[in-house]
């Protein structure tokens, strides 16, 4: 036999042992090693209401990866702790990584507005601090992972709040991109499914009390009923995804046609779970680190 067919032969036998490997599963995603940050940023008194910040070791300036955690916008997960081993990876690869954590909607002072003002005031911190670490936020990328992607498509879009929502602020700093690992787009139609997976009240939680009278909550916090944004937007999702399944992008993707926005790219990662897109090693991570090194503009 050739030597080049073995070679293929081996290559076909390695791919495909790969692809048939099972979804990561969340414990092995919580058994993952975490180094620590290379410094940590408060904004806030609240343990949560803080940034994790990776520098690369080279002088700069460094392009930015803004890292936003999942978990159900809950504390019965880790906070920006979970992010921990893409800061490292990111850093190595010569991008800087701000890893924001809020107040969930279960703690006190989180839930509506407090989860979202968080999020908004650590990511509008970046502007501030970027002179003192060399950091180039002309080349800024927002990353969530899902409860932390459906935070940051609102983000992407919170510069056009109206003046009456109390989420409004004049001129909040928005990356020009923003890449959605199995986040949700539109809450309002999610949130059914919300108890089954996160455990009930915590959709109550951040939705917060509404007045008689007042705003619809949706209205200023589900993606799907903002504007469209307006800059790229990437929605990945693996396809053995059993918590947030592709669809959900799918009809984020199609809110944002029915505004005329941008279109919303869709990429659907085969043999991919959850907890996949946050893995290092998976081939699911692999495309994830290639769209935030596409966005940035650096990497081969």
């Amino acid at each position: 036999m050739a030597a080049r067919t073995i070679l293929a032969l081996i290559a076909l036998a390695v791919t495909t042992l790969a692809y048939a490997a099972d979804p990561i599963d969340l414990a092995t995603f919580v058994a993952i090693s975490r180094p620590e940050p290379t410094f940590q940023l408060r904004y806030g008194p609240a343990p949560s209401q803080a940034i994790d910040v990776f520098l690369p070791a080279s002088a700069g300036p460094h392009p930015v990866a803004v890292l936003v955690h999942g978990g159900c916008w809950s504390t019965h997960t880790a906070g920006r702790e979970q992010l921990r081993h893409l800061g490292a990876e990111l850093a190595r690869r010569g991008i800087a990584v701000w890893s924001i954590g809020y107040r969930r909607a279960d703690e006190s002072g989180g839930g509506y507005p407090g989860t979202f003002q968080d999020a908004g005031d650590a990511i509008d911190r970046l502007r501030s601090e970027a002179p003192k670490y060399n950091l180039d936020i002309a080349r800024t990328v927002l990353v969530g992972h899902s409860a932390g992607g459906h935070l940051a498509l609102w983000a992407a879009v919170r510069g056009q709040l109206p003046a009456d929502s109390q989420l409004h602020r004049e001129t909040p700093f928005v990356p020009r991109a923003v890449i959605s690992l199995a986040g949700i787009g539109d809450l309002k139609a999610f949130a059914p499914l919300v108890p089954m997976i996160c455990g009930p009240g915590i959709i109550e939680r951040l939705m917060g009390a509404s007045p008689a009278g007042s705003r619809d909550r949706y209205a200023d916090i589900s993606p799907a009923a903002l504007p469209a944004p307006e800059g790229h937007v990437v929605m990945i999702s693996g396809i053995l995804d059993r918590l947030v399944p592709p669809y959900v992008a799918y009809d984020y993707a199609r809110a944002m046609r029915a505004k005329l926005g941008a279109p919303v790219e869709l990429v659907d990662v085969p043999q991919a779970g959850h907890f996949d897109l946050v893995t290092l090693g998976t081939p699911a991570w692999a495309e994830v680190n290639r769209r935030i090194e596409a966005e940035l503009g650096v990497g081969p």
